[in-house]
This record gives C-alpha cells, sequence and structure tokens, in this order.
C-alpha cells in the first residue's frame, strides 16, 4: 500500500509518537533474488577486503506515525531512523553488524539527493576501500550500479528518499573513511533498504 498524500493540517507527532510507533510497527524482511545482489556485495567485499557489505530489504506495514514522517522526507526528525535500525526485525536481519537494542548515541544520518544515490554505490564500487586500486574509466561499475537501483526501486528515483550515514554505527564498522550505511524508502511500494559498508587499512 503506497503512502497517503500528507495532510499538511495534521498535528505534528511527538518524540513520545515515535517511541511508540516504533514498538509497533511491523517490519517483515523481504528475500532479495541472488541477482543482482550477490553479485553487487561481492564486488564491494572484494574491494573491500578488511571489511564488508550487507544489504537487506523490510516491507513497511502501515503506520500513521511513520507515514507522517516519511511522506515529507523527515525520517531523521526526532530521531526515527535511529529507533528503527534497534527494530528487532533489523537487528535479526543483519546480526553481522552486532546492533545493539539501543543506541544511546547520535547515528549521523541526513537526508541526501536520491538521484545520486547510483554514484554512491558507483563510488563504493570503483574506488573500493584501503587497499583497492581503481581500475578502468568507471563506465561498467556506473552501469551495473544502475542495475541494482533498478532492481531495488524501478529507477523510481522521484519516489525515494535517501538517507546516509558516514559514521561508525555499531562495533561492527571500522570507524576510519569506509563507513557508509544508506537507508532508502521506496514510498510507492513502502519498502526499507539498508546497505552498510566497512573497510580498514
Amino acid at each position: 500500500m503506497e503512502l497517503l498524500e500528507p495532510d499538511w493540517k495534521q498535528a505534528r507527532p511527538t518524540s513520545r509518537d515515535v517511541q511508540e510507533m516504533s514498538q509497533q510497527i511491523i517490519l517483515e524482511r523481504v528475500s532479495l533474488p541472488s541477482l543482482p545482489f550477490d553479485k553487487f556485495l561481492q564486488q564491494i567485499r572484494q574491494n573491500h577486503d578488511n571489511g564488508g557489505a550487507y544489504i537487506v530489504a523490510f516491507d513497511v506495514g502501515a503506520n500513521s506515525i511513520f507515514d507522517w514522517f516519511a511522506s515529507r522526507n523527515r525520517l531523521t526528525d526526532e530521531r526515527l531512523l535511529d529507533t528503527l535500525l534497534v527494530h528487532p526485525a533489523i537487528r535479526q536481519g543483519l546480526p553481522e553488524l552486532f546492533i545493539p537494542s539501543s543506541l544511546g548515541h547520535e547515528t549521523g544520518f541526513t537526508l541526501s539527493d536520491q538521484f545520486e544515490f547510483d554514484g554512491k554505490l558507483t563510488k563504493a564500487r570503483y574506488h573500493g576501500g584501503a587497499y583497492a586500486k581503481a581500475q578502468g574509466n568507471g563506465r561498467a561499475e556506473k552501469l551495473f550500479a544502475r542495475e541494482v537501483c533498478e532492481a531495488m526501486f524501478g529507477l523510481r528515483f522521484g519516489e525515494i528518499s535517501c538517507y546516509v550515514s558516514y559514521a561508525p554505527l555499531t562495533s561492527w564498522f571500522k570507524g576510519i573513511a569506509w563507513d557508509l550505511t544508506a537507508v532508502i524508502f521506496d514510498r510507492r511500494m513502502r519498502k526499507l533498504w539498508v546497505l552498510s559498508v566497512t573497510d580498514t587499512d
């Protein structure tokens, strides 16, 4: 079910509302096809060989509080993304990240230009991590990044929101220069994607 158009007269939910929402909202993990996602992760892991990469997706159940913020591209308000990251479904979907049951620190997520998301994927693949050496002119990496975006949200860039953090969100991240977490929300399909990448020298 697609997000409803925002009611601009509706009262803004409070921080307490967000906390209650995080206990109630239903996130169901989605099985991802091996192509292109396994290939994409394999490539990222090869050039981040002291770190790694993971990607998961979830269907987001209807929730008026979540929808208020999502429809306005404001999922960073009231630390909403922070509360979602410790949701049991996300913790179970990303066990390798050792996500704690609560985050006592700011995650640093900011709203990013969604039309540049394929560029972030291209950069991660082309430049790689600490010991990777870029080869070629980047065309193959850019084309493959668009394949990944096609599989994620059908290249409907205008219907997604993109949030990124370069902070070490958990102990899995190396905390140097190659940490990246991207959260994509597809408003039409009500699907939430989480991509995490790290490396170290």
